[in-house]
């Protein structure tokens, strides 16, 4: 089991918005990418495991699953047996978001996450493109079970780390006040109830700092620039219980093939973060000069899971010189079955290069209860901000 220590070795991340990555396996298209049929092309068939390209399959030994043993203490198995108790999840990623050669100083990210609660946990799920001998996990001195620490350099691309956040009820609490009138005996008491201070997620680094409250962390989708270098943090979360409908993360590269053509290629988790398929698409103008994106949702095995189709764009960033970052934007869509009748929702942030695979893109996606929206009871359907 590995353990919160000093010295842990770390290991083996992501992000979407169309844009501006050297030659690689890239998604196969035809000559001329389809925009005009209803889902761009793509049919309901199941493919070979990995759409059979097996540099996406490997982007998974990325990420290194983390068996946190936090959770083996009886304090955070009280909260996590605690049906009332919150649950979110937290992928964070920092550095070159999209693959930049050209930055090769180093630049320090050690830092931590905390939760301004005693009684909540921190549980460590993933390390992401963590370098064994440079990125490694920091054991608190105090066992501090609602923080973790790490210490992080990157260059030309970027470390993260995936976290479940788990937070208890908390009760009111009763402010007593005693009065007693001057003539006769009898005793008033007052009971006024205070509300707790608002409990916050703080993720903190020498280049960026920031707070969440809960309210937030459940539609947290954002990306911010640190410097002229191109350096950024992305995060994304989104809150969970047993009975919430299914949901997760998509993580992958998003740029141009060796014919210009935009396609983009990625790892499907599941609520856990685990990998639980892929997915694989293009994007580019249609007929209506609109930027739109088509693609296909496929489990591990290569079983048919949706089509995905929706739009994107950019989100220019004028004050950052450095022109990779200038071409970050954002994407939204849908996910349909294979009737043609739409099942979830998908969205996050994009980033592109000329070359493949040196894109990325990283976001949230979420299915209905029921299988269609309109007959859908809400059980589940938690507020996270699609």
């Amino acid at each position: 089991m590995l353990k919160r220590i000093v010295g842990l070795a770390a290991f083996s991340l992501l992000f979407l918005a169309a844009g501006c990555s050297e030659k690689s396996s890239q998604p196969e298209l035809t000559d001329t990418p389809n925009f005009t049929e209803e889902f761009g092309g793509y049919t309901a068939t199941d493919e070979t495991a990995g759409f059979g390209d097996p540099e996406l399959v490997a982007t998974e030994a990325e990420e290194e699953e983390i068996d946190d043993d936090i959770v083996l203490q009886p304090e955070v198995v009280s909260v996590m047996t605690n049906p009332r108790s919150s649950w979110f999840h937290l992928r964070a990623v920092w550095g070159q978001l999209r693959l930049n050669p050209d930055q090769t100083e180093l630049t320090d990210w050690t830092g931590h996450l905390s939760l301004n609660s005693a009684s909540g946990a921190v549980v460590v799920r993933r390390l992401i493109r963590f370098e064994p001998g440079q990125d490694h996990l920091v054991l608190s001195p105090s066992h501090e079970r609602a923080r973790v620490d790490w210490v992080s350099f990157t260059s030309i691309h970027n470390d993260g780390i995936a976290v479940d956040l788990i937070v208890p009820p908390l009760p009111p609490i009763l402010d007593t006040t005693w009065n007693v009138p001057e003539e006769g005996d009898s005793t008033i008491v007052s009971i006024d109830t205070i509300g707790y201070q608002p409990i916050e997620l703080t993720f903190e680094t020498g280049p960026y700092t920031c707070s969440f409250t809960l309210e937030e962390l459940a539609t947290l989708d954002t990306i911010v620039f640190v410097d002229e270098d191109s350096n950024a943090v992305a995060l994304h979360a989104y809150q969970w219980h047993p009975n919430s409908c299914p949901r997760g993360v998509l993580a992958g590269r998003w740029g141009y093939d060796q014919n210009g053509n935009g396609v983009f290629a990625g790892l499907w988790r599941s609520r856990a973060g685990v990998v639980s398929g892929y997915l694989k698409g293009h994007y580019g103008l249609n007929e209506q000069g609109e930027k739109v994106f088509f693609g296909k949702w496929i489990d591990r095995n290569g079983k048919f899971q949706g089509f995905l189709r929706g739009f994107y764009d950019l989100h220019p960033h004028s004050e950052v010189q450095n022109s990779l970052s200038k071409c970050i934007g954002w994407f939204a869509g849908k996910i349909f079955n294979a009737d043609r009748n739409e099942i979830g929702v998908l969205g996050g942030r994009c980033g592109a290069t000329q070359s493949w695979p040196g894109g990325w893109f990283q976001g949230r996606w979420k299915t209905y209860c029921a299988a269609l929206p309109e007959i859908d009871n809400g059980i589940g359907n938690l507020d996270d901000g699609f």
